[in-house]
């Protein structure tokens, strides 16, 4: 079931400022496995941030963003 939980956040400073053409983009799975969001909608370029399992809801109630040095290397 977490799965369905949004698992992988991007975090690159650029992603967050654009607003995505099409409003179902941010989300997709990332390339670990799990469902991930990109404030952006970009396709590639991102950082992640691994959230542990977060929902839409929370999502939209996210205020401090991680710093980029905090995802995931690559």
């Amino acid at each position: 079931m977490d799965r369905a939980l949004i698992q992988f956040i991007c975090v690159r400073k650029d992603h967050r400022k654009k607003k995505p053409l099409d409003p179902s983009s941010p989300f997709n799975v990332a390339e670990q496995g799990g469902w991930a969001y990109c404030p952006g909608g970009e396709a590639e370029g991102h950082r992640w941030f691994r959230t542990g399992g977060i929902t839409r809801a929370a999502l939209e109630r996210f205020v401090d963003w991680p710093d980029e040095d905090e995802a995931e290397p690559k």
